[in-house]
């Protein structure tokens, strides 16, 4: 932005220059005035390809051009505060879909100038043929000898940096009786920079310039400086339990008990919502990309979005497939809005899925109630095949019947893990642009119980949110916040994801604290410890087996002694004069299951003259059991005598 300000300065005095060129017309009062046309939009901060308004020059006063002789002309320059990221239609020339049209022409009457910057497309004057309407030059019409003539009246616009230029524009006066529209559309900028942060907007400013390249084609620009587009930040991500919205609480998947919902089937785990900060930041394609969905995966196809100064509330611009190649392609998106997850650290031995479709939740109790939306005109998305290709919906793996506030069927889809890490890519197929829509989609797990080889190893799993494509393997962070060809994805963002902590896979194990222990003065210590995975009142999980690390502290370094393999059920009993002859301290048994229980008795040997027992403290794993490695694999802190 401070660039930007500095150049402001040159552009005043170019365009006070400019404007003092004198002409060559016997009238010189032709003047334009610049506007943004229509209501400047929002634009999101994290987008690197964000449409902007569009500018207008509103022109008035001067002579027309007497007939068949050629229009002056002129190059009209753009400059923004950012990089102008307009999709290049050609790399060689930097041609792009950004468009200069004359009149706002109708759908069937527009014919682009397609030989810029190396050639001109002439237009001729018309002032002298009564049947042009309002003798406009840039309309179909037959001219004094006969011969029809469909005039060009587009241009597309060549960019460098933060700068898009449109070459050979005929400067054509309306006379005292009419206006003349110059409209510039489909220009893109890089918001990324522009962001404030917290409630202040940023801005894409844009300063229009001309230079005359014929005699009698310069004049002036009036309120010169625009304002293209407000930028706030488009999105917020949050993570909440799937069987209640209103909840952050993380589950909790134990290495001795089974996460599934069946043998085969993952129950779940987590709701993926994202939020638009702002109505329209959610966008499909075009206006109607999907002819259908519920239940349905199509192709998308674009609607022709070729009326002038029209907002469409979609990824694409304007867009008119009958133009000369290639710009049938300009202005048209490659998909719409596409919303990503990005999971990393998921433990060894845990399988990702989610949901093929959002998901909706109810007001009243905060569950998913629903799942697939109706039709393409509510909010709605569908899982794709890649995060930066075209629309391929994936074919749903299965389904699963979760009861939440009643039994709701959801299709899903498995998630691909490379070192605990994947990516899971929804993209928009209809939104309401008068509304802020919130997306929910089902993340679910699956996780077979295997302490014997520690599956599923304990460890912290993660999600982060964002738009998608952001900066991978299709483009870098640097190139994809300029101008590319068609090898570049539109839309593209800049990648805003924070992970946020979705499972916690807790050891089966319990940690057991005998205060005092002692082999020394005539005295002993036998402990006794109790695996009670087995009961009659279905406490357990399951029956678990598994031995005990016993830990000796007395200001010196000790070594452990680890017990035989305890067997549901069961009670291992021995002395400190046979784990540790001699010691005197504290011990902190790590158990390899759930519901262990410690006693220990301390007498005189023989227990002739004194004796005395006490039931081992149950340390809450995650109080302080594991700190080290980050993983808090339990509630609360501190000793109690109960688990």
């Amino acid at each position: 932005m401070a660039a930007f300000r500095k150049l402001m300065p040159a552009f005043a005095v170019l365009a006070l220059v400019l404007g003092l060129v004198s002409t060559a017309r016997a009238d010189t009062t032709f003047q334009c005035t610049a506007t943004t046309g229509t209501a400047t939009p929002l634009i999101r901060a994290e987008g690197l390809t964000e449409l902007t308004g569009d500018i207008v020059l509103n022109c008035s006063g001067g002579t027309p051009t007497t007939n068949l002789s050629q229009i002056p002309m002129a190059n009209i320059s753009v400059y923004l505060n950012t990089a102008v990221t307009s999709r290049l239609l050609n790399t060689s020339t930097n041609v792009s879909e950004a468009l200069l049209m004359v009149g706002d022409p109708a759908v069937g009457q527009q014919l682009v100038c397609s030989t810029v910057p190396t050639t001109t497309c002439p237009v001729l004057g018309t002032s002298t043929v009564s049947s042009v309407p309002g003798n406009d030059p840039f309309k179909p019409y037959t001219n004094t000898l006969g011969t029809s003539i469909t005039p060009y009246n587009i241009w597309p616009g060549v960019v460098s940096g933060n700068q898009v230029t449109f070459t050979g524009i005929p400067i054509e006066p309306p006379g005292s009786t009419a206006n003349r529209l110059y409209r510039i559309t489909n220009i893109r900028a890089n918001a990324s920079t522009l962001a404030t942060g917290g409630s202040s907007w940023g801005t894409v400013t844009a300063l229009v310039s001309t230079t005359p390249i014929t005699s009698g084609a310069s004049f002036t620009i009036s309120n010169s400086t625009q304002t293209l587009g407000y930028v706030q930040t488009g999105l917020t991500f949050a993570v909440y339990a799937f069987s209640n919205v209103g909840s952050t609480t993380v589950p909790t998947i134990k290495q001795c008990s089974n996460y599934r919902y069946s043998s085969s089937v993952p129950t779940g785990l987590m709701l993926a919502r994202f939020t638009e900060n702002f109505a329209s930041s959610f966008k499909p394609r075009s206006a109607t990309s999907y002819s259908a969905f519920a239940g349905v995966d199509v192709s998308p196809t674009p609607l022709v979005q070729a009326t002038p100064g029209l907002i469409y509330n979609s990824e694409s611009g304007f867009y008119n497939p009958s133009l000369t190649s290639p710009f049938n392609l300009a202005g048209l998106a490659d998909f719409g809005t596409r919303l990503r997850v990005s999971f990393s650290s998921i433990p060894n031995g845990v399988s990702l899925f989610v949901t093929t479709t959002n998901v909706t939740v109810s007001s009243s109790t905060g569950y998913a109630t629903a799942s697939t939306p109706s039709n393409p005109t509510s909010s709605s998305a569908r899982l794709v095949g890649s995060e930066s290709g075209y629309f391929y919906p994936v074919a749903a793996s299965g389904t699963v019947t979760l009861t939440v506030s009643n039994s709701l069927t959801y299709s899903y889809y498995p998630i691909t893990l490379s070192s605990g890490a994947g990516l899971a890519v929804w993209e928009v197929m209809g939104t309401d642009p008068a509304i802020t829509e919130t997306m929910d989609f089902g993340i679910l797990a699956l996780a077979t119980a295997n302490a014997t080889n520690n599956l599923p190893a304990a460890g912290l799993g993660y999600a982060a949110g964002s738009f998608a494509p952001a900066p991978t393997t299709a483009f870098t962070a640097s190139s994809g916040a300029s101008a590319q060809g068609s090898s570049y994805p539109v839309p593209r963002f800049a990648d805003t994801g924070s992970a946020k902590k979705i499972m916690t896979v807790a050891l089966c194990r319990t940690i057991l604290l005998f205060p005092f222990v002692t082999n020394q003065a005539g005295f002993d210590t036998g402990i006794a410890i109790a695996n009670t995975t087995t009961d009659p009142l279905g406490v357990s999980t399951s029956a678990q087996t598994g031995t005990c690390d016993v830990n000796f502290y007395n200001g010196t370094t000790q070594a452990a002694f680890t017990t035989p393999s305890i067997a549901t059920g069961t009670v291992y009993a021995n002395t400190i004069a046979s784990m540790n002859s001699g010691f005197q301290g504290y011990l902190i048994a790590v158990c390899n299951f759930q519901y262990a229980h410690g006693f220990a008795f301390i007498t005189d040997v023989g227990a002739r003259n004194l004796a005395m027992g006490y039931l081992a403290l149950v340390i809450p794993d995650g109080g302080r059991a594991n700190v080290s490695s980050g993983v808090s694999l339990a509630n609360g802190t501190g000793e109690v005598l109960g688990q």
